[in-house]
């Protein structure tokens, strides 16, 4: 915000960096709609209650001839902002805190589900909220996917948070599993247990002792990634049930109903 010594009283303007580019979600991007809405309501906000009234239509065509370099249609463009300034000049602009709070109080009584955006998430999101669930669209191949942090690439026995596979070296059998800690410690832990006695045996070391075959320890197959405890239990179950030739126990895939058989046959 710009402050604007005017004759013996102070007024505001909205600031914009000059190293600004401008950019913003391109309307032809795969992005909700009501994340390009929200841009627009942003960029009114900014425009309007960061200025004094003298500003407003200049900073009005400023955000209009942004849009529109983001591919914004005009129709589209006048649509939203009319809608914005007519809630900010109602009044309802002056209390954007108390609306905060109430929205944070009435999120607080109900579930939100956070789904990946795709053609078909906006007929899930109906579902859900009719059955009062909250929806969070979330997008991936981002620019994250892009950039690059520039750090050294972590070897996969290294890696924390992983849903893996270990391949048995003398025939097709796999185990799935998922750890939280580092990879190479749970890898340690699972040849180690073949010294417990056999009645405490994992399936893993049932499977190395009964038949006498052993496991490819040194080249783990990394299937998923997931720091979030209960969604890496699912994504386990999910590629347990998914292959055919896994030793595991079948109670490793209690927690996955059977609703989603005909997805995992499709896939």
């Amino acid at each position: 915000m710009t402050i604007i010594r005017d004759n013996n009283k102070l007024i505001t303007n909205w600031y914009r960096k000059p190293t600004s580019s401008n950019r913003y979600i391109n309307f032809f991007s795969n992005h909700p709609l009501q994340h390009k809405i929200g841009v627009i309501f942003n960029l009114v906000d900014r425009a309007l209650l960061l200025s004094y009234d003298r500003y407003h239509s200049t900073n009005i065509d400023l955000i209009k001839n942004i849009l529109i370099n983001n591919c914004y249609p005009l129709d589209f463009i006048n649509r939203y902002i009319d809608r914005r300034v007519r809630h900010i000049v109602r009044g309802d602009g002056r209390n954007i805190s108390n609306e905060l709070r109430n929205d944070c109080d009435n999120s607080k009584k109900r579930c939100f589900i956070t789904i990946p955006y795709h053609e078909y998430s906006v007929n899930i999101c109906q579902v859900l909220i009719k059955c009062g669930f909250g929806v969070v669209y979330s997008v991936f191949n981002g620019l994250k996917c892009l950039i690059k942090k520039g750090k050294d690439k972590i070897h996969n026995l290294q890696k924390t948070g992983v849903v893996y596979k270990l391949d048995c070296s003398n025939c097709d059998a796999i185990y799935i599993g998922q750890t939280k800690r580092n990879l190479t410690t749970r890898i340690k832990e699972h040849r180690s247990d073949i010294r417990k006695h056999f009645s405490n045996h994992s399936v893993i070391s049932a499977h190395r002792s009964n038949i006498n075959h052993d496991f490819n320890w040194n080249n783990p197959i990394i299937l998923h990634q997931e720091e979030h405890t209960k969604k890496r239990e699912v994504a386990e179950m999910f590629f347990i049930k998914r292959h055919t030739n896994t030793i595991n126990l079948q109670k490793d895939m209690e927690g996955l109903h059977d609703i989603y058989d005909n997805i995992l046959t499709a896939l």
